[in-house]
């Protein structure tokens, strides 16, 4: 009996494979103003389609995401914590405030598009102020 089920499921093409879309490397650097991005996140979204997103943390300037070959527009964000500026929301206790630094062209009203292809990727990204 088992060894008729396993034929069957030969014969049927079951396998591990997964049914959702093929993902491939995406890595690179991310600058603002000439340093690294210390810490932020970094999303690709497809265009057209279901706008499915894939992101990943950005580290010391540097990203790792896996994600669909096609045209994708890209959004970063980052915070760092503004000098000398403490919150006393919870007394007793002052928190450092953090600001959004990136500017909205990079993430709100991203304008950075990027065609990732089959294999894999390399997208650096030098941001201005």
């Amino acid at each position: 009996m088992a060894a008729a089920v396993c034929v069957m499921a030969t014969l049927l093409g079951c396998s591990a494979k997964s049914s959702g879309p093929q993902m491939y490397p995406v890595e690179g650097q991310v600058t603002f103003d000439g340093a690294p991005v210390t810490r932020g996140t970094i999303l690709f979204r497809r265009l057209g389609g279901d706008e499915r997103g894939y992101s990943g943390e950005i580290t010391d300037g540097s990203y790792r995401v896996m994600a669909e070959a096609g045209p994708m527009r890209v959004v970063i964000t980052a915070s760092r914590q503004v000098p000398g500026k403490f919150s006393e929301v919870n007394p007793g206790e002052k928190d450092p405030v953090y600001e959004m630094y990136i500017p909205a062209a990079y993430n709100t009203k991203s304008t950075l598009e990027v065609e990732l292809s089959a294999g894999a990727n390399a997208q650096s990204f030098d941001l201005v102020p």
